[in-house]
């Protein structure tokens, strides 16, 4: 975590929050240039042993207002639920994908994140694929890459 938190602000990334021990593991959050916001977080508690620089996975995390919802909505474009904790957490694979997804609670989400919850970031995202451009029910607006 150290060292992928390190290498993004000596590219030029802003810490928001330290890597710390939390609840969760042992994480802490940049955000890019272009305002992307980055969780880097590992499921250990401690940072302990050498810097492989390994990623093990990548889950998008987008904050959504209503989670059932959204994951309503998400399951009717054929994403795969593979973790639901009620109304406050979903995580899908995507079919065909190496990239997971999850919806978290607005709120929490930019409070693990040490960002405001009303947001000022962009609400488009790009994916590679053949589905058809849709916006979901938080505003996310989804294309086809070109």
């Amino acid at each position: 975590v150290n060292a992928l938190v390190d290498a993004a602000v000596d590219a030029g990334a802003t810490a928001i929050k330290p890597a710390t021990k939390s609840l969760w593991g042992y994480g802490g959050v940049v955000q890019a240039p272009d305002g992307t916001i980055w969780t880097v977080a590992s499921s250990s508690k401690k940072d302990s042993g050498p810097a492989t620089r390994r990623i093990d996975e990548v889950v998008l995390q987008l904050g959504a207002e209503d989670v059932a919802a959204s994951k309503r909505f998400y399951v009717g474009k054929g994403f795969e639920v593979t973790k639901s904790y009620g109304r406050k957490y979903v995580e899908f694979s995507p079919p065909s994908s190496p990239i997971k997804m999850s919806l978290n609670k607005r709120r929490d989400l930019a409070k693990a994140a040490g960002v405001p919850p009303e947001g000022t970031g962009s609400h488009r995202l790009s994916i590679v694929g053949d589905a058809d451009p849709f916006t979901d029910p938080d505003g996310f607006v989804w294309a086809a890459a070109k």
